[in-house]
This record gives C-alpha cells, sequence and structure tokens, in this order.
C-alpha cells in the first residue's frame, strides 16, 4: 500500500466469479509514431503506400495464425475462433474500401488505416446490439497490429514483471489478452469493455477473474495493493485490515473447493470415463500440431480425436514434401505411445487461406472449393499427404479422416487414390499399416442424412458441430451478426446428430464429436443418451469433459 493512500472502492461489470489479491499494473499501450507519420504524408506516394499496406497486411496475416495456435493451446478451440474471425477482418470489404479511399485522398498507409478503422467502428458503434458494437474492438485489434506491422514495432508496450499482478488497463484487445503470460496475470481490469466482448469471453476462458466498465481509476493506483471480487464486481484498492482479512477468507474457502474439485477430476484422469448407466465414452484430445501432445497426455486423454494437418501447410512457403509432413506425423505418432491418432486430412479453403495453393477468390468460399473438394481436384497434393500418414502408420496407432465429405462418390474416390498410395509404398517397400482406419467427418447435413450409406465405406464418423451449426442454419459462423443464432439454435443440430448416431450404430460402427459442442458440460448428459462413443475436445477442457461423463446417468 503506498503511503496515505486512503481506500478505493471500484465497481463494474463482474465476467467470471473469481478472487485475486495483488498489486496494481497498469498497462500503457505504445502510441503511433507521429513524426515518422507526418514524414510520410510529405512524401506520400499512392501507389508506394498501397503496397506498404498489402505486404503489413500479409504479415499481420502471419502473426494472426501464430495468435490462433497459442489461443488453441491456452483456452481451446472456441474460444481461439476470434482469431479466425480476425483474420478474415483483414480483408473485410467495408474496412478496405474506406482506407483505400483514404489512401486515394492522399494519406499515408498509417493515417489511412486509422481513419478507415475509425469510420467502420462508428458505423459499428451506432448500431442498437451491444453484441455488434463490440465487435468495434476487434476492428481496432486487427488495425493496431497491421498498424505495428506497417511501423516496424515488435513490442506491445507492457513492461515485463516478474511476480505475478492484477491488469488495469483501459480496454484489452484480444491478441493483446492471449499474449499475455497467464501464470503472471492475477486478474483483469479494463475501463471499458462489456460482457459480449472477445476479450471477455477468453477471460472467462482462462479462468482469470475479471472486471469490466469500471470507469476511469486514477494513475496513482497503480502499484497499490487491491482486492479483486469478480463476483461481487468491486475493485478494492489500499484495503484496510479488516476488508483483507473478510477477503482472505472468502478467497481460502473458494481455494479450498477449487482445489478438492481439481483433486477429484485428476483422480479419474487414467480411469475410463464411463456413465453410471455403463456406457463407456472416450475422451480424445483435438490438437493443431505437436506442440500440444504433451499437454493432452498430462490430461489423460485417451487418445488424439482431431489432428488439424493443415498446420503443416501453413506454417511453409511453398507445398510441404512428403519427407516433411511424414516426419511431423511420426514424431506425433511416437509420442502418443499407442493411443489413437486420428489426422484429419488437408481441409483448407473457407477461413483458412494458404497463398501459394492460389485458390480463386470466391463469392462463398464457406459453401466453395475447400477440403476433400480441393484434395480430389488435386490428386498428387492428396497423394502426398496420404502416403506420408501410412508411412507414419508403421510407427504409431494412427487414422485418417476426410473433411467436408457429402457423398458416398468422394469417400470412393478418397479410397482409390487410398489404395493407389499403398500399392505405391508396397512397391516401394515402405512400412504402414494396411488396416489403417478410414473415417469421414460430419460436417454437412448431408453427410449426416446418408450417415447409413456411408457407414458401408467407412469405420467412423466424427461430428464437426461447428460447420454443422453454419451449414444446418445457413448463417455463417465468422460473421459476427450471427453468432447468437447459432449459439440459440442448437436442437436442429442436436437432432441431426442422433439421427446420424442412430444409423452409425445400426451398421456396428462407432461416432465422436470433435467440434465445440462436444466441450459443451449441458450437453454431455444428451449425447450419453445418444450413445456417442467419443468426445473430442481441446486440452482445457479434457479433465472437464470426462469428470461430467461420469456424473451421467
Amino acid at each position: 500500500m503506498k503511503a496515505n493512500q486512503k481506500s478505493l472502492s471500484v465497481h463494474g461489470i463482474g465476467i467470471s466469479n473469481g478472487k485475486a489479491a495483488g498489486t496494481l499494473k497498469f498497462f500503457r499501450r505504445k502510441g503511433t509514431d507521429q513524426s515518422r507519420i507526418k514524414t510520410s504524408m510529405q512524401t506520400n506516394d499512392p501507389a508506394r503506400e498501397h503496397t506498404r499496406l498489402e505486404e503489413a497486411i500479409k504479415q499481420a496475416e502471419v502473426q494472426i495464425r501464430t495468435l490462433y495456435r497459442r489461443a488453441l493451446e491456452t483456452v481451446g478451440e472456441e474460444e481461439a475462433q476470434i482469431f479466425e474471425i480476425h483474420g478474415m477482418l483483414l480483408h473485410d470489404d467495408d474496412l478496405l474500401d474506406a482506407v483505400k479511399e483514404e489512401l486515394k485522398g492522399g494519406k499515408c498507409a498509417e493515417e489511412a488505416l486509422d481513419a478507415g478503422a475509425q469510420q467502420v467502428c462508428a458505423m459499428l458503434g451506432a448500431l442498437d446490439d451491444p453484441y455488434l458494437s463490440a465487435r468495434a474492438a476487434d476492428i481496432k485489434d486487427v488495425v493496431r497490429q497491421v498498424s505495428r506491422c506497417l511501423s516496424g514495432e515488435t513490442d506491445d508496450g507492457m513492461e515485463r514483471e516478474r511476480e505475478p499482478f492484477i491488469l488495469v488497463a483501459d480496454d484489452l484487445s484480444p491478441s493483446e489478452t492471449v499474449m499475455l503470460e497467464k501464470s503472471l496475470i492475477l486478474g483483469f481490469v479494463t475501463f471499458r469493455g462489456t460482457p459480449n466482448s472477445h476479450t471477455a469471453i477468453l477471460a472467462r476462458a482462462m479462468g482469470i477473474p475479471d472486471l469490466v466498465d469500471t470507469g476511469e481509476i486514477d494513475a496513482s493506483c497503480d502499484g497499490c495493493y487491491a482486492l479483486l471480487d469478480a463476483a461481487d464486481s468491486t475493485l478494492t484498492v489500499c484495503p484496510d485490515s479488516d476488508q483483507i482479512a473478510v477477503f482472505s477468507e472468502k478467497q481460502r474457502k473458494e481455494d479450498r473447493i477449487a482445489r478438492e474439485h481439481d483433486r477429484y477430476l485428476r483422480s479419474l484422469m487414467n480411469k475410463p470415463a464411463v456413465t453410471r448407466s455403463g456406457h463407456r465414452m472416450l475422451i480424445y484430445a483435438n490438437i493443431g500440431d505437436g506442440s500440444e501432445v504433451a499437454g493432452a497426455l498430462s490430461n489423460g486423454a485417451d487418445g488424439i480425436g482431431l489432428l488439424r494437418s493443415e498446420f503443416l501447410y501453413l506454417e511453409c512457403n511453398d507445398y510441404p514434401t512428403e519427407e516433411h509432413l511424414f516426419s511431423a506425423y511420426r514424431d506425433i505418432a511416437e509420442r502418443m505411445q499407442g493411443k489413437r491418432t486420428v489426422i484429419r486430412t488437408l481441409d483448407i479453403g473457407a477461413d483458412k487461406k494458404i497463398t501459394y495453393f492460389g485458390l480463386p477468390e470466391e463469392e462463398n468460399p464457406a459453401l466453395g472449393f475447400r477440403a476433400i473438394r480441393i484434395c480430389l481436384a488435386r490428386e498428387e497434393l492428396f497423394k502426398t499427404q496420404l502416403r506420408a500418414i501410412l508411412r507414419a502408420s508403421a510407427f504409431g496407432r494412427l487414422s485418417l479422416m476426410l473433411p467436408m465429405i457429402v457423398s458416398v462418390d468422394e469417400v470412393r474416390q478418397s479410397k482409390r487414390l487410398l489404395s493407389e498410395s499403398m500399392d505405391e509404398l508396397r512397391r516401394e517397400n515402405k512400412a504402414f499399416d494396411a488396416e489403417i482406419e478410414l473415417g469421414i467427418m460430419v460436417e454437412t447435413p448431408a453427410a449426416a442424412i446418408m450417415c447409413e450409406e456411408l457407414a458401408d465405406e467407412v469405420d467412423f464418423f466424427s461430428v464437426g458441430t461447428n460447420d454443422l451449426t453454419q451449414y444446418t442454419l445457413a448463417a455463417d459462423r465468422q460473421n459476427p451478426a450471427l453468432c447468437r443464432l447459432c449459439d440459440e439454435n442448437q436442437e436442429p443440430i442436436l437432432r441431426l446428430i442422433e439421427h446420424a448416431s442412430e444409423a452409425i450404430h445400426r451398421t456396428g460402427g462407432w461416432i465422436g464429436i470433435c467440434g465445440e459442442l462436444a466441450a459443451d458440460l449441458h450437453l454431455t448428459q444428451r449425447f450419453a443418451d445418444m450413445r456417442i462413443d467419443e468426445l473430442s475436445v481441446s486440452v482445457p477442457y479434457l479433465l472437464g469433459v470426462r469428470g461430467k461423463v461420469t456424473e451421467c446417468v
């Protein structure tokens, strides 16, 4: 506590339950170098500024992919989708049109970007919809990243701390939030922000107490000791001894309950997840690359239900070779120590763009040339991946899974290429698992409806609820205006899953769920009732889902 500092109570909106006690540290963001902008304006060349902007956008794309992967590791798939949206905002027509008009008017790239963003944010802010208004923060975050690429800045302006602290800021962007060292953050306090903001969503997923919309807090509080109670929506700066005693007792009780619950979940970690009626469900992990294998195993994953293989393509500047793919898959297979790893074959297009693929611009990419459609049109590309997976299958228990299937014919074409790849490897005397399991993603209503016919062709199914939701509801899940529509209309999706489960079990196959609904604990009992065989979730949710299954009847 600072000398002579009086106790101060600050009120806001508590986003997540939880308490934190510690030193307040104010986040101070670096400003734009105005002198450099003025110099650029004096020597402005619209064509050059447009080129600079395009290069900065490309750099920002790479950074956003990195943020996406970090978010997958720390908060899970559902929350990581925030950065998929950010990747699309980089190419938002409204934003880019506004910026281009400013460039034509003689502004440099930095000022044009700032002016264009202000126009779009003002438009969103004027809407009588808190959810859409909150999306202005995402525009600002994306624009800030592009601006930093233009200026060459690499530092986020946050001093590196060694001791845990409560972070205070005017507001925090999703990118700033996910890049913070989670182990040092006791809590978040922001002057602005809303419960619907993506930063608030990330804070909830990270399990960090968060207080938003407090109004500005005086800078003299920087470095003060404080008590944050998100459940009571209060921050007490420089508390007196009685306030500290009451708070500490409440915190001890909550911490004890949390520790007991964590011990209980960890006691289940290496035990089968079985409902009280005796139905076993495998608890698998969704991972984006090999760096998540250790976390999956340390949290008791029975296997990997979804390995997103496109990470090897996204991080390359040209098509990866068979050897490059084989090495990565083999490493994961060996580290999984005999547990099944399901590799989803290349799924790009829609929201995942790779420049060197030269994919055409499409009016509606979510309904366009993507995933298995690209692979079947570019057979050599597909066979390179199939050969690599087959070779890696000699070193662990691997399964193949095809994305975006809508017909039996697509599966048969894929099986033909798989068979050709096996024949080639036999001729080359290269080992592989000739009995490797083949499955498909159920991401379209067509696949859900045709499961009984498809079951004659494949060994297993995995429901991708994210895409199944958008295709069933005709609602782009990347469109902020439609997110609530997707969240509030789960029943049609659940009925399709139930139909698929009944059809698949009649044929003796097995079915899992690997979309975000798999981690929704409110639906675990429903999935148990459907006799779903496997739930595959992001690493942070593994223990919670396993525990919930054991509570199901």
